[in-house]
């Protein structure tokens, strides 16, 4: 193919405006590349058009206010444009049965096969399993456009690999993973994603790419796994995990060991193992090592009730009476983000409301979460005071940092004798919280 890969003249539609599509437009557009958003949510469009960005990230608005109407603009019709690059950023969820939904995916290769022409770049930037972008998304695109891959339009996979709330840094200074069909295919990719960092890695294949971002996001998830279930054993063991992690981390850096959490939660680690055991469904080895660490993960949040439910036994009060002020209900506090996909809270609170009657009360709180998405999930959200007050289980769940500004004796004080407070992220020290009124103070690993 001979192609004319001046970038500075293509004009890049970015299918999907959640976090991932959203934030690489604007730095693409804040480079000078001409960027055209699309969206199928009209009302997303709206408010993204009223400069109103419906994610949290810092400086988000002012990326916004410069950009939109000049290089980035947005739609809800595909029909309203014509574009040389096409990037599909929509999601891959799993269902309550952890099986992986690639139908939005075909949707937006569907949408983009009746679009492209001679010479356009199509890059899949989305989480997917190993072998999609080839056998899944190339014969769609073929088969609407009535053109061949690699001859007549040219196919990339470049995976989006940054944290919710440093997105917009992340972009311009992360190393971008670039893959493609073919050798012209990465090539156009890289002089892409070369506009907004230095360092762009062409891993060869489709597949290399697809298998990098599920390696990635696995490994973190294992990591994890690993001091979760240290912080089990530990607790058995009468030992503080928390504690001995800081020794051995200590002036070593060879291994650092994490602090264990209540599971790991957030859109990607929650679900990508399950898009790595998809991968390997055709094949002889499966994925054990990784679906255990998985494992591991999502049985936090109910090891958390067991101790909680324990405890309240052993002081004469019973999980159906008892009053629950659950604090951060996004999936993670630091970066903060208000996203709650994957939140490990939301885990919580399904295997809470397995034990309470259907009108008990529960009461909850988050530092950046919209208060009517919190109701949304049958819990009447309330403030510091009113939470603490009378509480019998105050529960931290996420990491948010303006949590250490509490005055949290004083807050504790008006909880009621015995109250279990449960510092999911270690916040706290437990020796200054168990002081107050008899608190009991529990963490994962920590406590009965």
């Amino acid at each position: 193919m001979n192609i004319n890969q001046n970038i500075d003249k293509k004009n890049i539609c970015v299918l999907g405006l959640g976090h991932v599509g959203l934030t690489l437009s604007l730095v693409m557009a804040e480079k000078g590349l001409n960027v055209i958003g699309f969206d199928t949510n009209q009302k997303l469009i709206e408010q993204i058009n009223s400069k109103q960005s419906p994610i949290l990230e810092p400086n988000i608005d002012h990326y916004l206010d410069k950009l939109l109407g000049k290089t980035f603009k947005v739609t809800s019709s595909l029909s309203d444009f014509s574009a040389d690059v096409y990037i599909i950023t929509v999601g891959t969820p799993i269902d309550s049965d952890k099986n992986l939904n690639i139908s939005f995916i075909k949707r937006a290769a569907e949408s983009i096969g009746n679009k492209i022409k001679y010479g356009d770049l199509v890059i899949l930037r989305s989480t997917v399993p190993v072998g999609l972008s080839r056998n899944i998304v190339a014969p769609i695109l073929e088969e609407k456009s009535k053109l061949k891959c690699g001859k007549d339009f040219l196919l990339s996979y470049s995976p989006e690999r940054t944290i919710e709330g440093e997105a917009l840094k992340e972009l311009s200074e992360l190393p971008q993973i670039v893959s493609g069909f073919n050798k012209e295919s990465s090539k156009y990719a890289k002089k892409i994603f070369s506009k907004i960092t230095l360092d762009v890695e062409e891993v060869g294949s489709l597949e290399n790419a697809e298998m990098i971002k599920i390696m990635n996001n696995t490994f973190r998830d294992v990591k994890f796994a690993y001091a979760n279930e240290m912080a089990l054993i530990c607790k058995d063991l009468g030992l503080d995990m928390v504690d001995l992690v800081k020794f051995a981390n200590a002036g070593y850096k060879r291994d650092r060991i994490p602090v264990p959490s209540p599971g790991v939660g957030g859109a990607c680690l929650s679900k990508d193992t399950y898009i790595l055991k998809y991968s390997a469904k055709d094949i002889f080895h499966k994925p054990k090592l990784s679906l255990k660490a998985r494992e591991t993960n999502e049985l936090i949040p109910l090891e958390i009730l067991n101790s909680i439910e324990k405890t309240l036994k052993q002081n004469n009060k019973s999980i159906e009476q008892a009053k629950f002020f659950i604090i951060g209900f996004a999936f993670k506090g630091n970066p903060e983000t208000a996203d709650l996909r994957g939140s490990t809270t939301i885990d919580f609170l399904s295997e809470l409301n397995k034990k309470i009657s259907k009108d008990k009360i529960v009461y909850g709180f988050d530092p950046i979460v919209n208060p009517d998405e919190i109701s949304n999930l049958k819990v009447e959200y309330t403030n510091y005071v009113n939470g603490f007050d009378q509480a019998d289980v105050v529960l931290f769940m996420n990491n948010h940092l303006s949590y250490k500004e509490l005055d949290i004796q004083k807050l504790l004080k008006s909880a009621s004798n015995d109250c279990i407070f449960y510092d999911a992220w270690h916040l706290f020290e437990p020796a200054k919280i168990s002081l107050i009124n008899k608190v009991i103070y529990q963490s994962v690993g920590y406590g009965i």
